[in-house]
This record gives C-alpha cells, sequence and structure tokens, in this order.
C-alpha cells in the first residue's frame, strides 16, 4: 500500500511539478510578450506625443501664416490705396497742366491774331505814308520847278 501510495505521490508529483513546468513556461512567455507589448505601447505612445507636439507646431505655424497673409494683405492695400492717390493726383495735375496749355495756345493764337492784324495797319500805313510821301515829293518837284522858273524871270 505504502510503496503503491508512494509510486502514485511520485507520478502524481511529476505530474504536478511538469504541469507547473508548463504553467511556469507560459507565464513567462506570457510576461515577455506582456513586456513587448508595454514596450511597443510605449514606443507607439512616445511617437503619439511626437505627432501631438509637431501637430502643435504646424498649428503655429499655420497661425503665423496666417497672421502674416493678413499683415501682407493690409500692406498690399495700404500701397494698392497709395498708388491710386498718385495716381489720381497725377491725372489731376496733367488735367490741370493740359488746361493750361490749352489757355496758353489760345492765348498765343489771340496774340498772334492781334499781332497779325496790328501788322496788318501798320502795312497799310506804311502804304499810306508812301503815298503821300510820293505826293510829296512831285509836290516838291513842282514846287522846284516854278521856283526855278521864278528864278529864271
Amino acid at each position: 500500500g505504502y510503496k503503491a501510495s508512494k509510486e502514485e505521490t511520485e507520478a502524481l508529483y511529476k505530474e504536478t511539478k511538469a504541469g507547473l513546468d508548463s504553467y511556469s513556461k507560459d507565464l513567462q512567455e506570457l510576461r515577455t510578450s506582456a513586456q513587448g507589448s508595454l514596450k511597443e505601447i510605449g514606443e507607439l505612445k512616445a511617437h503619439n506625443q511626437e505627432l501631438e507636439v509637431n501637430l502643435s507646431q504646424l498649428e503655429s505655424e499655420k497661425i503665423r501664416l496666417e497672421a502674416q497673409r493678413g499683415q501682407d494683405r493690409d500692406e498690399f492695400d495700404r500701397e494698392r490705396k497709395c498708388l491710386e492717390e498718385e495716381h489720381a493726383m497725377l491725372t489731376e495735375n496733367h488735367a490741370t497742366e493740359l488746361q493750361n496749355l490749352e489757355n496758353e495756345a489760345k492765348g498765343y493764337k489771340a496774340s498772334k491774331e492781334v499781332t497779325e492784324a496790328m501788322c496788318k495797319e501798320m502795312k497799310a500805313e506804311l502804304e499810306s505814308n508812301r503815298e503821300d510821301l510820293q505826293e510829296l515829293r512831285k509836290s516838291a518837284k513842282g514846287s522846284l520847278k516854278e521856283m526855278g522858273e521864278l528864278k529864271a524871270r
């Protein structure tokens, strides 16, 4: 009885030990697997944190670029307004200059017409003076001839 009981106990012990060894081995594999999973989870968390930092940087850059775009648009609008004002002023100045030139041209034309009219009058007066001078010469010749005849008598 005792020997059979001892053999049964040893068989039971071996079976239990084999079961425990198998369980221990399975547990070790699970621990290794869990450690691997934990390591992967840690790597994923670190990668996720990097992505969040990158996303945050991209959002900051987007905000900066939008602000810059707004400043650029404002600067463009200011420059456009200045150019439009300058264009309007130059257009007005050119219109005024053109009007002044037109007025000057009218003045020159009127002055030319007055000068031409004066020249015509002076020519007519000169012609009249020539005719008068011609008559005076004839009259003077006639008078000289008469004086000569009177002297001769």
